[in-house]
């Protein structure tokens, strides 16, 4: 006999191939975690997601740990899912190597590689004198104490990568973009120590899921 969710599972596809937008933000999930977990039933546990993730579009950077049901392999799923769309984002800089000369870009490169993530994170964009990128560097992960982080270790890299030009970016889990204090008197510092090595620092990006925020763009440097 087949469980009731074979046929549930088979016309939640069927809606899927005639009108996908039908489909509520949890049946996107539904589907999408039966791909993973088979043989049981998975919309308690795609309606918990949404819940636990703040909405589908924090799913991606959420951890599966507290959603019962959910282990390793949902996990490794969408953290694929998540590198997918990252690298999508920045296709053309690293097959084109176009110029990051614009906030815009670098948050683009940026959104899917930390703005979902639900820890803090401190990225460096690295470029030529062209502005093209050279390389990128995460520098930290989990709470971020702003003291912790070196403006050495940032200006060592630059040096090894030859770079003229250096984006900062962190990520503001908590969807507000605005800059804190700390941001700004970090920022500060190091604009004056990639400026001693002649670097010139371009921007500091906050980043989040729903948006990003230029320090250079608003004036703030």
């Amino acid at each position: 006999m087949k469980e009731h969710y074979t046929g549930h599972r088979k016309r939640l596809k069927d809606r899927f191939a005639k009108e996908p937008e039908s489909l509520y933000d949890y049946e996107i999930v539904e589907l999408l975690l039966g791909y993973v977990i088979r043989g049981r039933d998975v919309k308690p546990q795609a309606k918990a997601l949404i819940e636990k993730a703040g909405g589908i579009s924090g799913v991606a950077g959420y951890g599966m740990a507290d959603v019962e049901g959910l282990g390793e392999e949902a996990k490794l799923f969408f953290s694929v899912l998540k590198e997918l769309y990252a690298r999508i984002g920045y296709e053309d800089i690293e097959q084109e190597a176009i110029t990051i000369d614009k906030p815009e870009k670098a948050a683009s490169f940026l959104r899917f590689r930390i703005g979902y993530e639900q820890k803090e994170q401190f990225f460096a964009l690295f470029m030529d004198v062209n502005k093209k990128l050279l390389g990128y560097k995460n520098f930290f992960k989990g709470t971020i104490d702003r003291l912790s982080v070196y403006p050495r270790e940032i200006a060592e890299e630059a040096l090894k990568k030859k770079a003229s030009f250096v984006v900062v970016a962190h990520n503001h889990p908590s969807g507000n973009l605005n800059p804190s204090e700390d941001d700004i008197i970090l920022t500060d510092k190091l604009i004056k120590a990639l400026g001693a090595l002649d670097i010139v620092m371009a921007d500091h990006i906050i980043v989040s899921r729903t948006g990003f925020f230029s320090f250079k763009k608003e004036h703030v440097i």
